[in-house]
Parts: C-alpha cells; sequence; structure tokens
C-alpha cells in the first residue's frame, strides 16, 4: 500500500474517531451509522469502519478470497463519475446496464480470460469499476459484476459462446 493511501487512510480514521458524520468509505453511500462503532470494523483497512454492508461484502470477498483492494475504495475515487442505482428497480437497470456498461463489461472478461492463470485481476477491476459508475463489485471467478438497486441485487453473468460472449443478469431479491 503506498504512502500516500496510508496518510489517507490516517487521515479517514482520525475523522471517523473524531465523530464526523461521513459517507462509507469503501462503498461512498450514506448508509453509515450514527454511532461510529456501531458500523463495521473493516478487513482490508485497520482500524476503518464501515457500514454493515460493506461488511458483509468484505467478509464474503475475503471468504473467497478476492478481497477489494483499498485502493478501490469511494473514498479514493475522486475522479471517477459516481452512479447510484439503489433507487430504480432492477429491471430498468438492467435495461440501462446493458446499452451502456455491457460492451466496457465485455471487452474487460474477454481480456480477462485470455490471461494466465494466477494474473492479478486488480487492474481489470480499477477499470471496471472506472468506466462502468455504480458498479459495486466484480468477481474474477467466476466473472460476474454486481450493482445494487432497490429489489436487491442485480447480478451479471459472463460467458463465451459460439456467436461471441453472452452476457445474461439475475435479480436477487433482498427479502424485502
Amino acid at each position: 500500500m503506498s504512502d500516500a493511501i496510508q496518510k489517507a487512510l490516517a487521515d479517514l480514521k482520525a475523522r471517523q474517531e473524531a465523530g464526523q458524520h461521513m459517507v462509507c468509505p469503501r462503498c461512498g453511500r450514506d448508509t453509515m451509522k450514527p454511532d461510529l462503532y456501531t458500523n463495521a470494523l473493516s478487513r482490508e483497512a485497520d482500524g476503518i469502519m464501515v457500514c454493515d454492508e460493506c461488511g458483509t461484502q468484505e467478509a464474503l470477498l475475503a471468504f473467497m478470497q478476492n478481497p477489494m483492494p483499498v485502493e478501490d475504495w469511494a473514498f479514493l475515487k475522486e475522479d471517477v463519475p459516481s452512479a447510484d442505482f439503489r433507487d430504480l428497480p432492477g429491471k430498468a437497470v438492467w435495461e440501462q446496464i446493458r446499452l451502456d456498461h455491457g460492451p466496457a463489461l465485455i471487452d474487460i472478461f474477454k481480456r480477462w480470460t485470455q490471461e494466465e492463470p494466477g494474473a492479478d485481476f486488480k487492474a481489470y477491476r480499477r477499470e471496471a469499476m472506472r468506466r462502468c459508475p455504480g458498479l459495486t463489485q466484480i468477481w474474477e471467478q467466476p466473472f460476474q459484476a454486481m450493482y445494487e438497486v432497490t429489489d436487491g441485487q442485480l447480478i451479471l453473468r459472463f460467458r463465451h459462446t459460439e456467436e461471441g460472449v453472452e452476457l445474461t443478469a439475475d435479480l436477487m431479491d433482498n427479502g424485502k
């Protein structure tokens, strides 16, 4: 981790400990609870609190041995345009994503699947997050992308077919 990132994390930790209300540093959404220590403790950044949803995602990604690097956290991505699909239903988001983000994600998928086994996925993840505002997660194995929507999570799946790359989506209901 670079010195600049370590300095930014130290500043973030100091602001959190001082009681400053802020958005979740990992996802960039205003989902942090007012009492700092009732939020989740990050597994990736020592002493940093994240929202409960990000804490759960970190645990799942750690289990899959595919953590999201701190370098990709929202608080370090000032130059990345933001998009939030959480107020839109999955069906509407799917249509927009298919047309706007689909070609970029397919391009990334094609290049990733031509890499040697054991290649580093970080650059591909950073590119996907930059090119696809609103993307919440992307996994390398199996290659999948996730968007948070009003009615759950929209999971995009990719596979090679004889006609090219097939892109499908599943809406995982959030149970509300």
